[in-house]
């Protein structure tokens, strides 16, 4: 073998231009693989530790649907799926509080919504842009305020004060309040309140919220910069999280007995509608009073109670663990556990939380695999054209060789040894080229210009970090690219005759 490399090393040497151009070409591919890697290796870092930190957590357990559920609803075609609640949730938290591995838990759940400031007044103004339009649009977290403080400490109130346990109200974002303050054509401040509707599979809602404060994140990062804080009670109303919808209500025949009518127009007949005498009126056709019209509905405690917040609806729980490196374990147990009891629940670690969010870096991931995919056919096509030439070039030296005895397989060997050094070493110069481009990038740092640029940035700069494992498989990517395109000119010039060779 130490021949063999001998001689690859002198014909390299001695074919300058043509193991330039081949060097050139592995070398270029070298620096695309690991800069881009570097870029979604950055990228990922940057979602994991904003969104682990800031909204995830470590851990996230929500109930079952038909498609993935993320901290940001279900993942559905239409995307009108409700999210499911957390059976069982008392049970469900107390076991995963529990845990040995778990430092914080909290319950929370999510909405959608539109801040106004009265029924119908959403109806954007001519002279308003998109951006004015898209503000008033808000992600509700509804959340468990006597412990969910703690699960993220990096929120920081700027003015007024977190939401209090049993405390109703909202918070916002201190930058999107005035942007907020804008579309409504009015000063916003903490203590004014806000009509909150609530968009989602139960009809619109609305409610009213008082502006209990204005915060800021610490620690910059990827994420959704129309979240607000909301109570728990105001969120489950307005997406229909209420007593009634989580009970089964049946009717009695009597009850039932005015909706069986043979014929409908005889409901809409002139008799059908006969005056309403007034509770305590002797007089037929008295005007109804207050008192009447109560009297009139009856006991309404029932319908008040179907209108009520259901307290134990939660779309997640999220778990801080002591040591994120656990999750997989505590993700692997909480699941096992849940199948053991029957509970319809499922747990997931930060990229199931983060859903469309996290997917976005697979999703470019896989772009980039197939654009290194197609640059890697592209680049085999160059470099066999080119050593196709070289070794047709070299068939006098081939046959030569193969006169005084080298066999097919020592030919194979030599030109092996050469495209594999030339593929180590010009590999070696893309790593090179590859942190000097990345220290570059690194100290220039461009800066997201909007969301979708720091969500794909994983923060609001952009980093390359560069992992010595995908340094790795870059230059064994690179090494197989010319072994493999080096295949089938060695296998022309084998196919010819050492006489004819050495006569050429």
């Amino acid at each position: 073998m130490p021949v063999t490399l001998r001689m690859a090393f002198r014909n390299l040497i001695e074919h300058k231009a043509k193991s330039l151009i081949v060097g050139v070409l592995l070398a270029l591919g070298m620096l695309i693989m690991v800069l881009g890697n570097a870029f979604l290796d950055a990228s990922k870092r940057g979602i994991e530790t904003s969104f682990t930190k800031n909204y995830t957590g470590d851990v996230i357990i929500t109930g079952v649907a038909d498609g993935p559920v993320s901290l940001f609803g279900v993942q559905s075609v239409g995307g009108m799926e409700e999210t499911p609640t957390v059976p069982e949730y008392e049970k469900v938290f107390a076991h995963a509080s529990g845990l040995p591995e778990t430092r914080f838990s909290s319950g929370m759940a999510t909405g959608f919504g539109l801040l106004t400031n009265e029924a119908g007044d959403e109806a954007p103004a001519d002279d308003e842009d998109e951006e004015d339009r898209m503000s008033a649009f808000v992600m509700l977290f509804g959340v468990d305020a006597a412990n969910y403080w703690e699960l993220f400490n990096t929120i920081e109130i700027e003015e007024g004060s977190f939401l209090k346990p049993g405390q109703a109200g909202i918070m916002l974002a201190s930058d999107r309040m005035e942007k907020i303050g804008k579309h409504l054509k009015r000063e916003l401040k903490v203590g004014d309140e806000v009509l909150v509707q609530g968009m989602g599979g139960s009809g619109i809602r609305l409610r009213s919220a008082k502006i209990v404060g204005t915060f800021k994140r610490v620690s910059d990062g990827a994420g959704p910069e129309q979240l607000s804080y909301i109570d728990i009670d105001t969120l489950r109303v307005l997406t229909g999280m209420t007593v009634g919808a989580a009970e089964d209500i049946s009717l009695s025949d009597d009850q039932t007995a005015m909706l069986a009518v043979d014929d409908l127009d005889s409901l809409f007949s002139d008799d059908a509608f006969g005056a309403i005498d007034a509770p305590g009126s002797s007089e037929p056709g008295a005007a109804l009073t207050e008192a009447g019209i109560g009297s009139l509905l009856g006991d309404t405690s029932a319908r008040e109670r179907l209108n009520a917040a259901d307290t134990g609806a939660w779309h997640s729980i999220l778990m801080r663990l002591d040591d994120p490196a656990h999750a997989k374990a505590v993700v692997a147990s909480l699941n096992a556990w849940f199948a053991q009891e029957g509970i319809a629940a499922q747990a997931g670690d930060w990229q199931k939380a983060a859903g469309p969010y996290a997917q976005s870096v697979d999703v470019l991931r896989i772009v980039f695999t197939v654009a290194i995919v197609i640059l890697a056919v592209v680049a085999i096509i160059i470099i066999m054209n080119t050593l196709v030439v070289s070794i047709i070039e070299r068939t006098g030296e081939i046959g030569t060789m193969r006169a005084l005895g080298g066999g097919r397989g020592f030919v194979r060997r030599l030109f092996a040894a050469e495209t594999i050094t030339l593929s180590v070493v010009f590999g070696l110069v893309g790593i090179i080229l590859s942190f000097i481009g990345s220290a570059v990038i690194n100290a220039i740092g461009f800066e997201a210009s909007n969301e979708f640029l720091q969500i794909l940035f994983g923060g609001k700069v952009l980093r390359a970090i560069i992992d010595p494992l995908s340094l790795v498989g870059s230059l064994a990517v690179i090494v197989a690219v010319g072994f493999v395109a080096s295949l089938y000119p060695v296998s022309v010039a084998l196919r010819i005759q050492p006489v004819r060779a050495m006569q050429s």
